[in-house]
């Protein structure tokens, strides 16, 4: 894996792939070093894109191009606002600042290399959580929570930001949605989601959502097909059956842009708060389908593959129930295979075994459960 070596021949460590994900022209790859002087998370980014500062080692062409950038977390060189985020010293000179003291602790929950992270920050047992994204972003950022509060959709409250990549938002209110749907109907759980979907609707924006999925197919089956070798001819199978049905149906809508149980807090049947909208805005519909039976049916794999029976039936009942009430079509459906691929990416590193069960999910879903 060209990844791997570079970032040998940077620190001498090739260290231990977690995830990769595409980025600009290249993917921006994730390892990790358990000990010794360069133990940490380690980032390869061959994309090519320009940023402000280095923050790390750089690998050139003949011609002076950046075509590789390697780098230790937090030193993240499109989140510079990372290492403040996580300085516990800075984060006690602003709490203090604020009339607030005591120790912070400042947990990293998400973390996207290059795009954006997730920082709790946890004081006198209350939660804040920063979200860190590139300089610029902010303001749209605090925007969009706004605007989705301002149509009934209840995002949490922006508390603050900055134009250097910092918005803190209030903690979300509810029971997280993996703990609801475990104590309500598949069928009640999907009805609050639809309310969910219908206010979303009415969200007066501009900005457009996160791409999607079906904008890099390429790169996610040849992914595939280099992790699981075994299974490459099965991945590579799939291009021609979904490539034809990518193609959205209608005009652009508002959407959550990353819509899955995991997004979800309930109090008393309906959704009371949904996080990340970090990524809405007008797309596909048929993106937060995918994405919601995607994200059901890869946690049913997942706990399938650990031996947690009951939670993998239970997953797998909503992503059946979600399918038959929202899979209408090719197109939702080739999406919502696609999601499986990307699920499957993430676990070949953990997994293989859950990964070949992904793309068996994938190559299943994608033509039979379409209804035309």
């Amino acid at each position: 894996m060209l990844e791997r070596r570079l970032l040998e021949k940077a620190i001498g460590d090739a260290g231990r792939l977690i995830a990769v994900e595409p980025f600009g022209e290249g993917s921006i790859a994730r390892f990790t070093i358990d000990a010794g002087e360069h133990a940490g998370d380690w980032f390869v980014d061959s994309s090519r894109q320009p940023v402000a500062r280095e923050t790390g080692f750089v690998i050139r062409s003949r011609e002076g191009v950046a075509v590789a950038r390697i780098w230790r977390h937090p030193l993240d060189p499109r989140l510079p606002a990372l290492r403040t985020a996580l300085d516990p010293v800075r984060l006690g000179r602003i709490a203090n600042a604020a009339g607030s003291g005591g120790p912070i602790e400042a947990r990293v929950l998400a973390y996207r290399p290059g795009r954006r992270a997730v920082v709790r920050l946890t004081q006198h047992g209350v939660h804040l959580f920063v979200k860190v994204v590139r300089p610029g972003e902010a303001e749209d950022l605090a925007e969009i929570h706004r605007a989705c509060r301002a149509a009934g959709v209840p995002a949490p409250e922006v508390v603050h930001w900055t134009p250097a990549g910092v918005v803190v938002v209030r903690d979300a209110e509810g029971t997280p949605g993996p703990v609801a749907a475990s104590r309500m109907p598949a069928g009640e759980l999907l009805d609050a989601v639809d309310e969910l979907r219908e206010h979303l609707l009415s969200v007066r924006t501009r900005r457009i959502a996160r791409a999607s999925a079906g904008s890099r197919i390429d790169w996610h089956l040849d992914r595939l097909a280099a992790d699981l070798p075994a299974r490459a001819a099965d991945a590579r199978a799939l291009l021609p059956a979904l490539v034809p049905h990518l193609r959205r149906v209608g005009q652009a809508r508002v959407v959550h842009g990353d819509l899955h149980i995991g997004q979800l807090f309930l109090t008393g049947g309906r959704v009371s708060s949904v996080i990340d909208v970090d990524t809405a805005g007008l797309g596909d519909p048929a993106d937060d389908t995918a994405a919601f039976i995607g994200h059901a049916i890869a946690s049913a794999v997942t706990n399938e593959v650990a031996g947690r029976t009951a939670h993998a039936a239970l997953l797998q009942a909503i992503a059946d129930e979600a399918a038959d009430r929202w899979l209408r079509d090719a197109h939702a459906a080739a999406l919502t295979a696609l999601h499986l691929v990307g699920h499957g990416i993430r676990a070949t590193d953990r997994s293989p075994e859950a990964a070949s069960l992904l793309l068996d999910r994938a190559q299943r879903i994608a033509p039979a459960r379409a209804r035309r």
